[in-house]
């Protein structure tokens, strides 16, 4: 599915979050503040899903194109499990 990040973040909140389940590619996930971040690549750009950690809902989904956001998740990285 092609879609610009625009015309993406006009969508619906449920048919947001459909895309990213059917088309996104799940990068990682990290749990903070309460919350579970799982981040996705969709298209050209990167879209973070929010689920709150205690009833396990999806609350948000917010996008972004600039790499240096990804820098918060470098903590959540385990190299040698890559080398495995």
């Amino acid at each position: 599915m092609k879609i610009s990040r625009q015309d993406y973040d006009r969508q619906p909140f449920a048919i947001r979050a459909g895309a990213l389940l059917l088309w996104g590619t799940p990068l990682i996930g990290r749990f903070r503040d309460g919350h579970y971040q799982q981040l996705y690549s969709f298209n050209n750009f990167y879209a973070e899903m929010y689920y709150e950690e205690e009833s396990q809902q999806l609350t948000s989904i917010s996008t972004f194109e600039k790499t240096h956001r990804l820098e918060a998740y470098l903590e959540s990285l385990s190299l040698s499990a890559l080398l495995e």
